[in-house]
């Protein structure tokens, strides 16, 4: 008798260690990570893991994730695994503050260099023409005054001297003077305009575009540390797969 009370008294330690075991153990649940931008989003999971995965399978309850992607701001949220089913989750991750700035820098300097190096050519191209233009109206306007002041001194007829004199000769030396006076403006709008055409290219060839430091990226590098003998390492780049 005393032998079959031995038996059921391990029989009971057994099933009570059995029933223990079954009411301590936590059931697993699936998450699935609809994560954008697509194919670049990465997360540290519970401070330990870093991951690219789309599906995890984990222990019900909820877990930590911290997620980021070139560029983007890290996004540190907790989500909640339900037992024995599959939840949906999407993350959406927005452009950083560094991002949104250097963006901005970028446009700025690219136009300011599409200016720099195509509108004072173009500028000066066109006074160029201009001066051209006018130097021949100016050449034009000299041989005129220079033909009338010979007719005038070739001239037997008193009505025809007397209308060169009063009349053709000053007009034919007024246009002289403006023609004169285009000419002068568009030969110095051509110096100044191809003064500036070399002074920008100059100037805009020393420059280097702005520079993107993707400060998100140094602190998400940061967030999963092992512990070491020495004290511990940042373990950067590392992915562990997990069930699922």
């Amino acid at each position: 008798m005393k032998h079959w009370r031995n038996i059921d008294r391990s029989v009971v330690a057994v099933v009570l260690m059995l029933a223990t075991t079954v009411c301590t153990a936590q059931a697993t649940g699936k998450l699935r990570l609809n994560m954008e931008p697509a194919g670049q989003t990465e997360y540290v999971l519970d401070g330990q893991y870093r991951l690219r995965d789309r599906e995890v399978t984990l222990l019900e309850g909820q877990h930590r994730f911290v997620f980021w992607a070139p560029e983007r701001r890290m996004l540190d949220t907790v989500l909640t695994v339900v037992a024995g089913g599959t939840s949906d989750v999407r993350i959406s991750l927005r452009y950083s503050e560094e991002y949104i700035q250097w963006r901005k820098r970028s446009e700025r300097y690219e136009s300011q260099r599409r200016w720099g190096l195509y509108a004072p050519p173009v500028v000066a191209a066109g006074a160029a023409a201009w001066m051209v233009v006018s130097y021949m109206n100016y050449s034009q306007a000299h041989r005129e005054l220079e033909d009338l002041n010979d007719a005038y001194a070739a001239s037997t007829d008193p009505g025809e001297i007397g209308r060169i004199k009063t009349e053709e000769i000053p007009a034919a030396k007024d246009d002289f003077a403006k023609a004169r006076t285009q000419t002068i403006i568009a030969s110095s709008v051509f110096v100044v305009s191809a003064g500036a055409t070399w002074y920008l290219r100059r100037k805009l060839s020393s420059r280097t575009p702005p520079l993107f430091e993707d400060k998100e990226r140094t602190r998400f590098e940061g967030l999963v540390w092992v512990p070491s003998g020495n004290g511990g390492t940042w373990m950067a780049g590392l992915s562990i797969p997990l069930a699922r």
